[in-house]
This record gives C-alpha cells, sequence and structure tokens, in this order.
C-alpha cells in the first residue's frame, strides 16, 4: 500500500451519537476487520471506513469503501431543507471562512497566480482575470454548493443560483467602485502609518484599507514579497491607539491569507529537511517563540512573525498556524523518516509541549484527536520492525516496545500495542534469551520483573495490562521451572527462617515478577515458618528481629499485589 494512503474507520456508537474517527489504519482489510469488529460491539452503533489519498497538491481525496449499521453516508437525495448560504452580502466575503472556503474553490488559480483571497476581492484587474479564465469561476461555484449541500442537506440547484447571485453582486461592486475611485490607492512616499491613520480619520472603512493594502501588493510578485511587505506594515503602524488597531487588524487578516497558502506557508517556513521540522517551526510560531533553536533555522520572515505572535498581536495568523499544525500532525508522512527513534522522541517532546499550550486555537480534543491519528500510524508493522530493527537482543526488543507506551495517544492504539509486547513475549527467541539464555536466572527475572513494573505504570486498558503483567509472570515461571532456583533455595541447610527472609527478599526486592512467581516464593516461605524448625527458630531470644523483617516483607508484598 502506497505511504499516501490509509483507511480511516468512523464509529457512530447510537442514533444520538455523532460520527467519530475511531482508528486510522494501514490497510483495507485491517480497516474493514476492524469495522465488522466495531459493529459486533455496538448493536445500535453504524460504521463507516473511508479511503484517503493524500494527493500530490497535498490534499486529501477521500472515498467511502465500506459502510454498516443502520445510518450511512448515501449520496445527496431528495433533500428538503432550504437552501442557504452563510454569506449574504458582498462584505461577508471578506469574513475568514468565506475567504477559506474562496481559497480552497479556486486554490489552483490563486496558486498560479500568486494572489490572495482578500486581494482578488479588493482588485478589479484580478477579478478580470479570473472570469476571462472561463470555467474556473463556475467550477468553484459548483465545488462550494455541492459541499455546502452535503452540510445542510439541502438541494444543491438552490445553493448554485444563490451563489451566483452572490458572485455577480460581488462582480457589479467592485467594477462600480473602481468606476467611482471609492477603491483606495496606495499612495507612493507615505508610510502603512500615514495611509492607516488617514482611512481611519476619514470613514474609517475596513473596506478602504484592504483596497490600499491591495493595491500596495500589486508590486509584490511572489509569497515572500507579499510576506515581508505586510511585516513591514507591522512595524509602521499609527501613534493613535484606534487607529493602531484597526491597522493591525486588517494587516493580520492579509498575513493569514499568505498563510493559508502552500506558497506563504512555504515563505514562512523555508526549506524543512522533513515533517518534523515543519512542525517545530509551527510550534515556535504558535508559541511566539522567536529565539527557538528550530525558529533559528527558518528565514527571518518567521521569526518576525513568531516575535508579534508572542505579543499578541497576530491572532488570526496564530489560528492559520494553529490549523497548519493540526493537518501536519494528522499528514500520513512519517515525522522522522531516517529514524524512528528520533520520531518517537519528538512526537513525545512535540505531545508535552503542545498540551500545555493548548487554548482556543488549538483545542485539547482536536490535538488529542491528532496525535491519535499519528499514534496509529506509528503502530504500523513496517514502522515498528524499523523501531526494532537494530536492537541487540529479544530484551532490548520488549524494552523498546514497553518504553513506546508513553508516546501513544488512545485506548486502541495501547491495545495495538499491547499485541505487538504479546506476541514479542511469545516468540522462541524470546523464550531462548531469558530461559535459556547467557543470564544468570536471578538476572534474567529481574529483567522481566522492570519490564511488568513498567507495565503496570503504564496507561494501558485494564484487561490489556493485566494480561501483560501475567505474561511476564508466566515467562517468569518458565524460568524457575526449567532453573529450579526457588526449590534450591527451599531445600538448602540454612536455618527455616533465614530461608523464609531469603525466599520473600527475592519476592520483594524486584527479583521475581508478580503473580504466580512472587506467589510461589510467598508460600514456600510460609511453609518455612510454620514448620517446625521454624516454629522452634521463631521461640528463640534472638528471633525478634527477624520475625519483624518478615512481617514487613510479607505487608509490602501483599500491597504491592493489592496495586
Amino acid at each position: 500500500m502506497s505511504a499516501n494512503i490509509h483507511f480511516e474507520v468512523f464509529l457512530k456508537k447510537n442514533k444520538k451519537a455523532s460520527w467519530a474517527l475511531f482508528d486510522a489504519v494501514g490497510d483495507r482489510d485491517s480497516a474493514i476487520r476492524l469495522a465488522h469488529s466495531l459493529m459486533a460491539q455496538h448493536k445500535d452503533g453504524s460504521v463507516r471506513v473511508s479511503k484517503e489519498n493524500f494527493t500530490e497538491d497535498k490534499t486529501f481525496q477521500s472515498v467511502t469503501v465500506f459502510q454498516g449499521g443502520a445510518e450511512k453516508f448515501g449520496q445527496i437525495k431528495d433533500k428538503e431543507n432550504e437552501a442557504r448560504i452563510p454569506c449574504l452580502t458582498p462584505d461577508d466575503l471578506a469574513k475568514s471562512h468565506a475567504r477559506d472556503t474562496i481559497r480552497r474553490a479556486l486554490g489552483s488559480w490563486l496558486d498560479r497566480k500568486a494572489v490572495l483571497p482578500m486581494e482578488l476581492l479588493h482588485r478589479p484587474d484580478l477579478v478580470e482575470d479570473l472570469e476571462a479564465a472561463g470555467t474556473e469561476m463556475q467550477h468553484a461555484v459548483q465545488k462550494v454548493a455541492v459541499a455546502s449541500a452535503r452540510d445542510e442537506g439541502a438541494e444543491v440547484h438552490g445553493l448554485v443560483k444563490q451563489l451566483n447571485d452572490l458572485v455577480q453582486r460581488s462582480l457589479s461592486r467592485i467594477y462600480k467602485d473602481e468606476r467611482n475611485n471609492r477603491l483606495r490607492k496606495y499612495p507612493k512616499g507615505k508610510s502603512f502609518a500615514e495611509v492607516a491613520a488617514e482611512i481611519h480619520g476619514d470613514d474609517g472603512r475596513a473596506y478602504a484599507l484592504r483596497s490600499a493594502i491591495a493595491d500596495k501588493l500589486k508590486s509584490a510578485k511572489n509569497f515572500n514579497n507579499k510576506l515581508d511587505a505586510l511585516l513591514d506594515m507591522t512595524e509602521s503602524l499609527p501613534d493613535d491607539e484606534a487607529a493602531r488597531a484597526f491597522a493591525l487588524s486588517e494587516v493580520d487578516a492579509y498575513l493569514a491569507d499568505v498563510l493559508s497558502v502552500e506558497g506563504g506557508r512555504d515563505a514562512m517556513l523555508g526549506s524543512c529537511k522533513d515533517l518534523g521540522d515543519a512542525i517545530e517551526r509551527l510550534v515556535c510560531l504558535f508559541d511566539g517563540d522567536h529565539d527557538a533553536g528550530a525558529i533559528m533555522m527558518a528565514p527571518m520572515a518567521a521569526r518576525r512573525i513568531a516575535k508579534l505572535v508572542g505579543k499578541d498581536m497576530l491572532p488570526d495568523c496564530r489560528g492559520v498556524i494553529a490549523r497548519n499544525l493540526l493537518k501536519d500532525l494528522e499528514r500520513p508522512v512519517r515525522l522522522r523518516p531516517s529514524s524512528v527513534k528520533e520520531e518517537v522522541r519528538l512526537a513525545r517532546e512535540l505531545a508535552r509541549k503542545l498540551v500545555t499550550t493548548a487554548d482556543a486555537a488549538l483545542p485539547t480534543d482536536q490535538l488529542i484527536k491528532s496525535f491519535t491519528m499519528r499514534s496509529a500510524r506509528l503502530l504500523q508493522p513496517d514502522t515498528i520492525d524499523d523501531y526494532l530493527r537494530y536492537s541487540n537482543d529479544a530484551n532490548e526488543e520488549l524494552d523498546r516496545l514497553i518504553a513506546l507506551e508513553e508516546n501513544i495517544v488512545g485506548d486502541h492504539n495501547k491495545e495495538k500495542l499491547a499485541g505487538y509486547i504479546r506476541a514479542a513475549l511469545g516468540t522462541n527467541k524470546t523464550e531462548q534469551f531469558f530461559v535459556r539464555g547467557d543470564l544468570k536466572p536471578l538476572e534474567s527475572l529481574s529483567l522481566l520483573t522492570a519490564h511488568q513494573t513498567k507495565v503496570a505504570k503504564g496507561a494501558y486498558p485494564a484487561k490489556e495490562k493485566a494480561n501483560l503483567c501475567a505474561a511476564l509472570d508466566q515467562l517468569g515461571l518458565k524460568i524457575l521451572d526449567d532453573t529450579k532456583i526457588l526449590h534450591m533455595i527451599d531445600n538448602g541447610k540454612r536455618p527455616a527462617l533465614d530461608t523464609a527472609q531469603a525466599l520473600l527478599k527475592l519476592a520483594t526486592a524486584g527479583a521475581l515478577p508478580l503473580g504466580e512467581c512472587s506467589g510461589d516464593a510467598q508460600a514456600r516461605a510460609l511453609r518455612q515458618i510454620k514448620s517446625d524448625m521454624g516454629m522452634k527458630e521463631a521461640q528463640a531470644p534472638d528471633a525478634r528481629d527477624k520475625l519483624m523483617q518478615i512481617q514487613v516483607m510479607l505487608q509490602d508484598l501483599t500491597a504491592r499485589k493489592a496495586a
């Protein structure tokens, strides 16, 4: 399967629940098997599997390959809802959500022209170019109408009619404004502070300032130039507080447009060796950390933006940066293609940093969803094979797999990781290493106990945690059966209380896994204490200290089992 294709499994638990992404897997068969499993668990629920293809233009193409349950995502059929678009006037098109729609609908044309949606709304020459492009505008209208019809449950035809009407009114307005000289020009020789203060003092219309900025950007032929020109404006703001806020708000909107397009994003981030580099730079930008090592490798524009974000001057830009972060985290691309170990380290670092800085622009639930998807991709068989490839032995393989748990998000992903650990514990290679390898029995048992302790501290689902701890205990039991080490201690020539102490020390000092291994040692110790020799030794004047130590160890062992 291509690295650019994955399958997303969605679950709707019941009629009142919402559709939610359950998992993302690398192959079709596994996705459909998971869907059937979810249907079996949720009798009143519905499932859907979609094939997601990450195309060359860095967008996802989605195709539903399986549906099950009562509620299915079908084609738009007879829709009874009234067709209604969210934008009712030409002014509405300048709002953030509308510009984002323009960018998606006219993406190819905007990229070819190196033009921003905000520029298109305020420059008649660009509108003429778009009209001359033939069917591009009509295709954009159709694209938006179909998407809106699916979301709103309305007829496509009605939405097309409304959108065409809005487009015509917008075109008429911009041509009329040009004829009536209402589109402000950017006077040569004047600073942005002067232009913004003049417009604010005149009528304070955002439309006028946007037109002036669009005129200024005419000479900026690529996104790098546009970015620099707009950032220069942030350094030339009016002194008056109200005029300053007015000017900065419009520059922020233009900058957000630049960062929303691929060319603008590239101009900001510069050349990145891999996706991990890009995300590290985006995190610095979101945090406003202009002195961080990662941002120092980016173009100067990125550092300028980070500094402004750090001063809370660019809220719109910060919102776009957050959306870029989430989108990149969900991309089916490795963070560090050359090293899974480095990828794991970076993912842990990013998760720790982003969770502490999450806010309305970067909600925690969205972060969890993004890291859950990334965790699922980290658990693909080929990635796990790469991760374990250079392990020195079976013990290191186990150590690496168990250490991976703290970097995995989502119960289903942790369950999947537990499956890898169980599989590793069940191999002949692992049994050979621990049971019949070069290590001394107590060394092998201590390693298994350490692994079990880490598993017990992990955030696995309760059933998986219990199964893993039991599997480690069973492997330890094989060592005990093979080496008879407890039998030899139990049947040695030492006094009974000394033997009991020795057995309990093994169980409480991290030398034996909890479960049947520690239980065997405890049972043997109790038999020694209750034996005739043990009872006799307990009556001796010097036995008090030994008995107290034995009691403490028994209490400790009971507490550990209860935990």
